[in-house]
């Protein structure tokens, strides 16, 4: 952890956000495809397209979050955040996922709260763990009970927040050789060069071209 490669996990973000991405994409190249086989091109047009669609990929489809043995990997948009479970000391979820470690505080822009549930914050220095019994969660040991049926849970806050809370309760309680500390933070060159390019054309478009 702490590098820009892709820990093995579980992936978590909403389905609708695939779902929107989906759908813009299409009516993006829908738009795309025309502007650019009409002459005059209408640089303009093509510009300001593509600079919707990588926003929209940076902003509603790339945010997840990753959860995998030795802690969540929080992926958004121009930033991705690697905790491992004994940095985390607080979890909460007013707006979204938000884990405090080593007293920062990260968002998990991928892992929206839902509004219409309690939201859901503690102290992991003074309180024992939440035992939420839902589908999707995990029992203290880390594992899922193997009489409980597997399910598709819902991708909101509250209940990952709990699984979060169990899982570091179970690491707590590990064998073994103990869970290095990782909190680290870093910027994605990927999505900062696509933004930075996606930016540069667009400006071209409209008052250069």
């Amino acid at each position: 952890m702490g590098d820009t490669s892709r820990p093995r996990g579980r992936a978590l973000r909403p389905g609708s956000s695939i779902a929107v991405g989906a759908v813009a994409g299409v009516a993006g190249l829908a738009l795309l495809v025309p502007a650019l086989l009409t002459e005059p091109v209408s640089w303009a047009l093509v510009s300001s397209v593509t600079l919707a669609l990588v926003l929209l990929w940076l902003f509603v489809v790339r945010p997840a979050a990753v959860i995998h043995d030795e802690g969540i990997r929080l992926v958004n948009p121009m930033r991705v955040v690697d905790l491992t479970w004994p940095t985390i000391t607080e979890v909460r979820s007013k707006w979204a996922l938000e884990l405090v470690a080593e007293g920062k505080k990260y968002t998990a822009w991928g892992v929206p709260a839902d509004p219409g549930r309690p939201k859901y914050g503690r102290s992991l220095l003074t309180v024992p763990a939440n035992r939420m019994a839902k589908a999707g969660s995990v029992s203290a040991s880390g594992t899922r009970p193997a009489e409980e049926p597997v399910k598709r849970a819902k991708v909101e806050a509250q209940s990952i927040a709990a699984e979060v809370e169990a899982r570091i309760e179970a690491d707590r309680r590990r064998k073994g050789d103990p869970t290095p500390r990782i909190a680290h933070q870093t910027w994605d060159p990927v999505s900062v060069g696509l933004l930075v390019a996606a930016l540069a054309f667009f400006v071209l478009g409209v008052v250069v071209l």
